[in-house]
């Protein structure tokens, strides 16, 4: 059982592999890591998505870095202008997203803290939702769990 409170196992299964995938994004320097190739294929916008082929991709961890995605080889570089949903982690995403495989925002987290006093990402999911979805690998920018973050945003309000 994950963090979250789901049990599908995100939490423990991306970590590891991810960590160790690190490559530097070719636009500020910084340090970038590993995706899924499914992340891509969900976040990329359709009309850029026709021709990307299967291989190794990363996501900038740098806030002001206008560089979503980017490859190994350097064919290929999306900024966060040619993606499907805002990054949360980057400056001036709206809406900030907390849980991406339920469609939760920080703005629903707060008013679920202060107006309802729930506490946990499965009692705010189940407030907005009839059911949880957890598809993390995919759904999630970083394709990892949104535990750790979601968590923080809680314990911001």
């Amino acid at each position: 059982m994950s963090d979250c409170g789901c049990d599908c196992g995100c939490n423990d299964v991306q970590s590891k592999e991810q960590e160790s995938n690190l490559l530097e994004c070719p636009t500020c320097g910084e340090e970038g890591k590993g995706v899924p190739f499914d992340v891509i294929k969900t976040f990329i916008n359709k009309d850029l998505r026709r021709d990307i082929t299967n291989g190794e991709f990363y996501i900038c961890l740098n806030s002001k870095c206008k560089t979503a995605y980017y490859n190994k080889n350097g064919d290929y570089l999306f900024s966060i202008n040619g993606i499907q949903k805002p990054i949360w982690f980057k400056e001036g995403s709206k809406p900030k997203i907390a849980c991406y495989c339920n469609d939760i925002t920080y703005e629903q987290v707060k008013k679920a803290v202060n107006q309802y006093d729930l506490r946990s990402w499965k009692e705010i999911v189940l407030h907005y939702n009839e059911k949880i979805i957890c598809k993390c690998s995919k759904l999630n920018p970083t394709g990892e769990c949104c535990s750790d973050n979601f968590n923080k945003v809680i314990d911001r309000f």
